[in-house]
């Protein structure tokens, strides 16, 4: 039995050589120069979406720049899974839709071959409600052209496929895993790694020392921010949202995050495994929407040291707050990589969604040499770069006071400043007020934590708005507010254009032991780094230098662990405030603040 299923590979190996060979695609792997990898993700193509259509033009546009530029000899394209929203979608229309700007973007790169393998959108209703569904990808390979497109998911419950070099032309040998494979269970985003299967494609591969490129949708490694983030349930049916927010959670420990139902099975054994086959790999994957990278060296001197890169969401404009709609958005991205029998270099561009013209903001991935089974690092900025600032600084300023309401929230003023470069525009700043819901004594509702409020910033004077009962002060009352466990409260400012500074300011409460501590999160990749932070003229003060576009600072703070000094201090806050007159109402108000 399994000399015959080896036999049937070996065939469909062959097969597929002979027809690559018949369309002229003849490559020889020494000595070929550096080769064009567009490397997209998640798509989430979904029928009649006008918007969409408008990115995936914008999308062409981008590559079509980056061909022009680069002039490669031949191109190739690796899709990763979830190239439609729902795999109860109809197939005939959204594999119509798919196949027509695939064949734009063939004239757009040339001669270039795609291979396309599923996600569990692809699977899964809204890529979470089960059975598997096949019928969505078996359209799709029963439609495309193989001579130009391979399309993977035909096979299971065998998983893994070598892609044949004479259709890629890299200087590596190309594994395609269907890592979607979930046979059982209603309710799951994850997928499956099988150590079989990589062991059965690797019994297949020459022993010629190349690197070894595997592709796959599902993340082997978490990626940052999205592995602690709430299941985006934005525009999912209203019994959806009740059972995974509700019912989940009180079953299985933190069930209505990400990372519990969207990891794959058995993804520590693949990567043991991937050591073992003494070769340089190099992984790409999607699925988390947030371009990375992460470097896994071997233990020993004979087995492969591992690169892992993930690829943002190609066709979706991110909502930077995912709980619910808004329209502060991070721009989607794809991966270019260069890659050549000695080595690597990936490069995430994220474009805009909706203007011609601009250009991409470019961030530098991972650059390694390869020796041997080895993946030696070059170094590399992983910071932003090629954007072009219109903001000179961008301001927030948090004054905390107690509640009136209550010992244990905070009110808040918060003074925006904005400031334009010399003759740069911008035709609006939009921000957000991060504040709880009003303190209702006695209330017990369930933990919803803080909302967001758009408000409008002026680009001419100082802008000032005023959140009431706001922020937690103790923890009992943020175990209410966000759930049990809860230990930090936080300020922030979200640079949503970039600028040449960035500063977040909170005076330091009175009578309070504040111990602060900071941080910079760039949202397109996740990435959360410590900011120093500086206390001056009873400030606490971090500042960022040519801070890129969509960047988060933060300032956090230890909660309270008891409620008798925030009485204590909310008494006397009071009398102050009868002094001085009432606390301002919530809102926005575009005036300087008094602060003390």
């Amino acid at each position: 039995m399994t000399g015959c299923l080896c036999d049937r590979q070996v065939s469909r190996v062959d097969e597929a050589n002979s027809l690559a060979l018949r369309i002229g695609v003849v490559c020889e792997i020494k000595g070929m120069r550096m080769t064009f990898i567009v490397h997209l993700s998640d798509l989430h193509m979904a029928r009649d979406d006008r918007a969409q259509s408008r990115l995936f033009d914008k999308l062409l546009e981008a590559l079509r720049a980056e061909h022009e530029k680069a002039r490669p000899e031949r191109t190739t394209v690796f899709i990763t899974g979830d190239v439609f929203d729902s795999g109860t979608d109809p197939p005939g229309p959204l594999v119509d839709a798919f196949l027509s700007w695939h064949a734009r973007m063939l004239e757009v790169l040339g001669n270039a071959f795609t291979v396309v393998l599923p996600g569990n959108h692809d699977r899964r209703k809204f890529g979470l409600l089960g059975p598997n569904r096949a019928a969505l990808f078996s359209e799709l390979h029963r439609a495309a052209d193989p001579a130009r497109m391979h399309v993977l998911g035909q096979r299971t419950p065998f998983l893994a496929e070598v892609v044949p070099t004479a259709l890629h032309g890299l200087p590596a040998h190309v594994v395609a895993y269907d890592s979607t494979y979930l046979p059982s269970g209603l309710v799951g985003a994850g997928g499956t790694f099988r150590l079989e299967d990589l062991l059965q494609v690797h019994a297949q591969l020459p022993d010629d020392g190349l690197p070894l490129v595997l592709l796959v949708h599902h993340h082997l490694i978490p990626t940052p921010v999205t592995d602690i983030s709430h299941i985006d349930m934005v525009g999912t049916p209203r019994l959806v949202r009740w059972l995974v927010q509700s019912v989940l959670p009180k079953l299985f420990s933190h069930a209505d995050r990400e990372e519990l139902t969207m990891t794959a099975l058995g993804a520590g054994t693949a990567l043991s495994a991937l050591h073992s086959f003494e070769r340089a790999v190099l992984l790409l994957h999607g699925h988390k929407h947030v371009p990375t990278a992460r470097m896994l060296r071997a233990l020993d001197a004979n087995s492969g040291d591992l690169i892992l890169v993930s690829a943002g969401s190609a066709g979706r404009s991110e909502g930077v707050y995912s709980s619910q709609p808004n329209p502060a958005r991070l721009w989607p991205s794809f991966n270019l990589v260069e890659l050549s029998d000695a080595r690597v270099r990936v490069e995430a561009l994220s474009f805009s969604p909706k203007r011609s013209g601009r250009p991409p903001v470019r961030r530098d991935l991972v650059r390694a040499n390869r020796a041997g089974s080895k993946w030696e690092l070059a170094p590399c900025g992983l910071e932003a770069s090629d954007f072009p600032a219109r903001v000179l600084a961008d301001e927030s300023t948090y004054t905390l006071s107690q509640s009136r309401g209550s010992p244990e929230r905070w009110d808040f003023a918060c003074e925006r400043r904005v400031a334009l470069k010399a003759g740069a525009k911008l035709r609006r700043y939009k921000d957000f007020v991060h504040a709880l819901p009003h303190f209702s004594p006695g209330a017990r509702s369930r933990a919803e934590g803080r909302g967001y409020r758009r408000v409008d910033i002026s680009l001419e004077e100082p802008t000032t708005h005023h959140s009431n009962d706001a922020l937690c002060r103790t923890l009992a009352e943020a175990a209410r507010c966000y759930g049990p466990g809860t230990a930090f409260e936080w300020v922030g400012l979200l640079c949503r254009y970039g600028a040449d500074r960035a500063r977040l300011r909170l005076a330091s409460p009175r009578g309070d032991q504040f111990q602060p501590f900071a941080s910079a999160t760039d949202l397109t990749t996740g990435r959360e780094r410590p900011a120093r932070i500086e206390l001056s003229d009873g400030f606490w003060c971090v500042t960022l230098r040519d801070c890129a576009p969509r960047t988060l600072l933060r300032i956090y703070w230890p909660l309270a662990e008891t409620s008798n000094e925030a009485r204590t201090a909310h008494q006397t806050q009071q009398e102050d405030d009868d002094r001085e007159g009432q606390r301002p109402e919530e809102g926005v108000a575009v005036r300087p603040v008094q602060l003390r």
